[in-house]
C-alpha cells in the first residue's frame, strides 16, 4: 500500500521502530506489541476513507488481524487522505465509534513567535529526573476523564519508546525549564529529511505565557540546522496549539481523518 500523506509517512517513524508493519496490499496493519492500549499504535490503515460496505468489514479485519492479543481492546482506523475525506465515517458513530480529525502543519522555516517566553531555558532532557518531570507533565495534560492508572501506564511505555530512539540518534526530547522546573516539552524525530514531533505539552500553571512558542521555535530551528528538510506537527483540529505553531511559520498541509472505538468501561 502506498502511503501519500505527511501526516501518515512521519508516523511510520515511530511504527517501524519497534512496531510491527505489516502492508497487505489493500491495507497496513500496525502493531505496537510493547503497548497494546495505545490506540494509535494499534490500527489498520487503508489507501481511502470507508464506504458503506466498510462498517462490517473493517471490523472484521480489526479482530482478524489482532486476534490472540486479548489486551487490545480498542479498535483504530486511518485512511490516506488529504482534505480529511470521511466517506461513511459516520455510519460508524452509532456503533460507539469516534470520528477523529486531525490538521497536518508543516515548514522548512521558522520565525520568532511575538509571544515568546524569555525567561525559560531550552534543552534535551537527559537525566531519569529530566524524564520523570516530564512523565508528570504529560499526565498533568491527560485527556479529560480518562482512566489515570491507565493513561500513566501508557504514556510510561511511549516514553520508554521515545528514550529508545533518542539513544539510536533519531532525535530527541526537549524540555522548557524555569530554574529546574520543567514547565513545557515535546519530542521530535527525524528520518529521511523530515522532522516529526511528538506529545507538545505546556504545564496547566503556564500557559498563555508563551512557553509553547518558545520551546517549538528554539526546537524547529535547532532540527532545521541538524539537516531536516521539512518539519511536520499533527494537532487537534480543534485545538487552539495550531495557532501557536503557526505563529511560529507552520502552515496547514493536510486534514487527516480516523475512528476509534474505544474499550468498554472496566
Amino acid at each position: 500500500m502506498n502511503v501519500s500523506t505527511l501526516g501518515l509517512r512521519t508516523e511510520l517513524i515511530f511504527h517501524r521502530f519497534d512496531g510491527v508493519v505489516t502492508d497487505r496490499g489493500d491495507h497496513m496493519v500496525i502493531e505496537a506489541p510493547a503497548n497494546p492500549s495505545f490506540y494509535w499504535g494499534n490500527l489498520l490503515y487503508f489507501p481511502a476513507p470507508p464506504t458503506e460496505n466498510d462498517v462490517e468489514r473493517w471490523p472484521s479485519m480489526f479482530r482478524a488481524a489482532f486476534e490472540g492479543r486479548g489486551r487490545v481492546q480498542h479498535m483504530a482506523f486511518a485512511w490516506d487522505t488529504r482534505d480529511g475525506s470521511v466517506g461513511a465515517a459516520e455510519q460508524f458513530v452509532p456503533l460507539g465509534y469516534t470520528v477523529e480529525r486531525s490538521v497536518v502543519l508543516t515548514t522548512d522555516s521558522v520565525r520568532r513567535p511575538e509571544k515568546c517566553a524569555e525567561d525559560v531555558i531550552v534543552r534535551r532532557l537527559e537525566s531519569d529526573e529530566d524524564f520523570e518531570q516530564a512523565i508528570g507533565n504529560q499526565l498533568e495534560n491527560a485527556p479529560p476523564g480518562c482512566d489515570a492508572t491507565a493513561y500513566e501506564q501508557f504514556t510510561r511505555l511511549q516514553f520508554v519508546r521515545w528514550r529508545r530512539m533518542s539513544a539510536a540518534g533519531l532525535g530527541g526530547w526537549w524540555g522548557a525549564f524555569v530554574d529546574d522546573r520543567l514547565v513545557g516539552e515535546l519530542g521530535v524525530y527525524q528520518e529521511n529529511g523530515l522532522g516529526r514531533f511528538q506529545s507538545v505539552a505546556t504545564h496547566p500553571d503556564f500557559r498563555r505565557r508563551g512557553v509553547c512558542g518558545r520551546l517549538v521555535y528554539e526546537v524547529s530551528s535547532r532540527t532545521l540546522a541538524d539537516g531536516s528538510d521539512t518539519l511536520v506537527i499533527v494537532a487537534d483540529v480543534d485545538f487552539h496549539a495550531a495557532k501557536i505553531y503557526e505563529s511560529v511559520g507552520f502552515n496547514e498541509v493536510e486534514r487527516g481523518v480516523g475512528l476509534l472505538l474505544r474499550p468498554p468501561n472496566p
